[in-house]
């Protein structure tokens, strides 16, 4: 049986009948060209997209997640980019992301939770763990160290409220408590005291002033060399004995001549021979004579001057090109070359100037403080440095010192002489008239003729003078600066060999310049 169809419209059949296919076409094409779904649009189905790696997005994390890579990765660009300028949220963005990460508790851009694969769920819990615990524990010190810290603002405004009790206590004049200077004492800034016993500390006692008029100054009126301790030894002698080793004496001095030894320099660090014959060894006065003068000296007594000028505590052997090359300076102006040695240097000098009461210039003062705080904490030098009694020291043998032979002198040549004039003949008498002989003529008596002056004795002349020796080093004396200058050893210093005062017209102690 047909069935009915509903009575027509003016519609064909196929829009009476959606259901029934078009003639020639197929039910599947009507679909798809059928009207479209309520809203106009068709509806898609979605593309599955991959799944972000928990490998990738882990390490990010954990490497880069103060900077927000991880959230980059996922696809979550605006709370990257947060993370990104608070720098990972202070810390705390970083940690929880790395916790929720590494728990699989962390979606990407599509809703979907990044869970830990097989192999990476316990390492990579292990190392989230420690990363936390650390950051934790670093969080915890930091917490601790601030609550042990005394609070210094606390204190300043106990310091202030002192002060302003004590400012109210205290007769206050008619203007008024506004004209107390309360501003200027907060503002004060502390200034550290050098720790007792310390260098510093004693430098910190001198008083400071600009050097002092030279006018007066002659290193003689410091009796340098003087035997004061009465041991029958000069001091440039015991000085020697006490700063050389490997000592030679000279016999017949008492133990008290030193011929020839070893010195291990303090200002340059070099091993230095030293020999009496031919010394290359000063004794320095670590305070310069001259600078004493100037800064307090020249109101001193004699006795005085001479302890000061033979103080074992004052007295270093040195090389003699090093001592010349200091001169009369101070820390300022001269240091030794061996930088190890500069402390106890200057620390002397401070003792020095203390024992003596001697003060300091501002620029010294400079220089001796700037070379302390290299070596902070340094002990001021309290010995006296004293030199063995006589003999005494690192002595290996006695000898006679060899006496230099003297040049042999040719004697002078006598002046030839002139073999003596004759005497010149009589001159005849004048003729006379002739006489007439009556007797023989009696004879005539002649003068025998004067005999041959004797030749002159030969001249002998006196040899020259033995150079004067220097009863320190043997040296030869020199007449001028020109033959300091031949010998090659201008200019020359007060109490080098061969000094004396005919070379140094200024009286400075430097001869020939």
């Amino acid at each position: 049986m047909t069935p009915q169809r509903p009575p027509s419209t003016g519609s064909t059949e196929s829009e009476a009948w959606p259901s029934a296919p078009t003639f020639g076409t197929s039910g599947a094409s009507r679909v798809s060209h059928g009207r479209p779904p309520p809203g106009g649009r068709y509806l898609q189905r979605p593309v599955d997209r991959p799944a972000k790696s928990f490998p990738v997005a882990w390490l990010l994390s954990l490497i880069l997640g103060l900077y927000g890579a991880d959230r980059f990765y996922l696809g979550r660009w605006k709370s990257g980019l947060v993370k990104l300028l608070t720098f990972g949220g202070f810390f705390i963005w970083y940690l929880v992301d790395l916790i929720l990460l590494t728990l699989g508790q962390l979606n990407d851009s599509s809703g979907r939770r990044i869970r830990p694969t097989a192999p990476f769920v316990w390492p990579s819990r292990i190392v989230s763990g420690a990363v936390v615990a650390g950051f934790l524990g670093v969080f915890a010190l930091s917490a601790t160290a601030e609550d042990a810290a005394p609070p210094a603002p606390d204190v300043a405004a106990v310091e202030q409220s002192s002060l302003e009790d004590a400012a109210q206590e205290a007769p206050q004049p008619a203007a008024g408590p506004a004209d107390v200077p309360t501003t200027e004492l907060a503002s004060t800034p502390e200034v550290e005291t050098p720790a007792e016993g310390t260098a510093l500390a004693v430098l910190a006692g001198l008083e400071q002033k600009d050097r002092g008029e030279k006018a007066g100054y002659d290193r003689d009126t410091f009796g340098w060399r003087e035997d004061l301790d009465r041991n029958g030894c000069d001091t440039r002698n015991d000085v020697l004995r006490r700063d050389l080793h490997t000592i030679t004496l000279k016999a017949g001095t008492q133990g008290c001549v030193v011929l020839r030894g070893i010195l291990e320099s303090p200002y340059s660090g070099d091993t230095v021979d030293f020999d009496r014959a031919n010394s290359t060894i000063d004794i320095d006065h670590v305070v310069s004579l001259s600078d004493a003068w100037q800064t307090g000296a020249s109101t001193w007594d004699e006795q005085r001057r001479h302890e000061f000028a033979n103080d074992p505590l004052n007295l270093l052997a040195v090389e003699s090109s090093l001592n010349r090359q200091k001169g009369d300076g101070d820390a300022a102006t001269w240091l030794p070359p061996k930088k190890d040695y500069r402390c106890e240097y200057v620390s002397r000098q401070v003792a020095v100037k203390d024992k003596y009461d001697l003060w300091v210039k501002p620029a010294e003062a400079e220089a001796i403080e700037r070379v302390l705080s290299d070596c902070e904490g340094f002990l001021a030098i309290t010995g006296e440095n004293p030199w063995p009694v006589t003999g005494d020291g690192d002595v290996v043998a006695t000898e006679s010192e060899p006496t230099k032979e003297p040049a042999p002198t040719q004697e002078a040549e006598p002046a030839p002489t002139k073999a003596p004039e004759p005497a010149p003949a009589p001159a005849p008498a004048p003729a006379k008239d002739p006489v007439p002989a009556t007797k023989d003529p009696a004879p005539v008596k002649k003068d025998p003729a004067p005999a041959p002056a004797p030749a002159p004795a030969p001249v002998k002349k006196d040899p020259p003078p033995a150079p004067k020796q220097d009863d320190s080093s043997g040296s030869a004396y020199y007449k001028n600066c020109d033959a300091v200058r031949a010998a090659g050893a201008a200019p020359i210093h007060r109490g080098d060999p061969g000094y004396a005062k005919h070379l140094d017209r200024d009286g400075d102690g430097v001869g020939c310049e």
